[in-house]
């Protein structure tokens, strides 16, 4: 059974390093993975067939102990076209699926699982400011302005005042200014709301394997294993021998071979026989197969001599890839020359 890790951050090389991951955690990446099992955080809809069971399953279990994490799915559609994202999951138990979270821009860490997956508005700090107007339409002092406004003078001229030498003058200033700015320095850094950020992409394990759609449990391989035969083959069962000894007989399967002259050496084509019969055509006369090991060095002659026109017939084992040279004095017609596959090799035959 996959188990559930809440938001629990990788860095996307774990991926390649072959790190185990578990159902429902979240990876980070600033490269785009192409594993199946991941999926990003796109708001896509998950079905729980298949290879995504566990997920489906998974999900299930989480939306018993953490039901604050999903919402309906009406109320995700809305959270999307209002706010471009949601961070809530939709589990719909009578069609086995789950909606994925779509989350895109700023991701904030919280320690309240109870938080979690919550839309957090955006918001700015207030704007504030003052200055002070007296009913002669002139301003008595200058440190009356405070926060984002000031006042802009005359550009030349007796309205030219300055914060030295501005007092009760009748003359006012020309403008009064708003400047954000002055009040919070980072008003006026962006044309929009924007914290500084690095784009990566967001994914969710919502698989453990996905060679094939069948999932295996690694318990039950272990189990499945005991019952196969071990390397030195002790293990075999009647029918387990049986079958290793059928497939050492020769097989209906066999390809003829030309005969050169005597002294030409041929190569086995896979484990088989060669199988010679030649009349001999004169007094005692000769066949033979010589048999070579992987240093071109002879360990087996095989011989047969008959009389005149009886013919003389050879049948040796071979092993694939062997070197083994048909020697003769006969003369007479060859019956056949040909090499037969065993059993276990008959699927080498072109």
């Amino acid at each position: 059974m996959a188990e559930y890790l809440g938001d629990t951050l990788i860095s996307g090389s774990d991926i390649q390093l072959g790190q185990p991951l578990n159902i429902g955690q979240i990876v980070e990446s600033i490269l785009p993975l192409t594993d199946a099992g991941l999926h990003l955080l796109d708001g896509s809809l998950i079905n729980g067939s298949g290879i995504y069971s566990d997920f489906v399953t998974a999900m299930a279990d989480v939306a018993t102990d953490y039901p604050s994490l999903f919402c309906t799915e009406a109320d995700w559609q809305t959270a999307v076209t209002t706010y471009g994202v949601c961070g809530k999951f939709v589990y719909d138990s009578v069609n086995n699926t789950v909606r994925l979270p779509k989350i895109t821009g700023i991701v904030e860490g919280t320690t309240d699982l109870t938080a979690l997956g919550d839309l957090v508005q955006a918001g700015l700090p207030n704007i504030t400011g003052s200055f002070h107007v007296f009913g002669n339409n002139y301003i008595s002092q200058v440190d009356k302005y405070s926060g984002a406004f000031y006042a802009t003078y005359g550009a030349s001229g007796s309205n030219n005042y300055t914060a030295s030498n501005y007092g009760t003058s009748t003359h006012s200033p020309e403008l009064t200014t708003l400047d954000a700015s002055r009040s919070s320095s980072i008003y006026g850094n962006s044309n929009t709301v924007q914290p500084q950020s690095i784009k990566v992409l967001y994914y969710i394990v919502i698989a453990t394997s996905t060679k094939t759609e069948i999932e295996v449990d690694i318990d039950e391989i272990a189990t499945d294993l005991n019952g196969k035969a071990d390397i030195d083959l002790t293990n075999l069962n009647d029918a387990g021998n049986i079958k290793i000894a059928h497939n050492a007989m020769p097989s209906d399967t066999y390809v003829d071979l030309t005969l050169g002259a005597s002294g030409t050496s041929y190569t086995a084509p896979a484990d088989g026989y060669v199988s010679i019969s030649k009349v001999v055509g004169g007094d005692w006369y000769y066949l033979s197969v010589d048999l070579y090991n992987a240093n071109n060095v002879m360990i087996a002659s095989i011989f047969a001599d008959c009389y005149r026109t009886s013919p003389a017939t050879v049948f040796v084992p071979v092993y694939k890839g062997q070197k083994f040279v048909i020697n003769y004095s006969a003369y007479g017609t060859t019956n056949w020359f040909r090499f037969i596959y065993v059993v276990g090799s008959e699927s080498e035959a072109s």
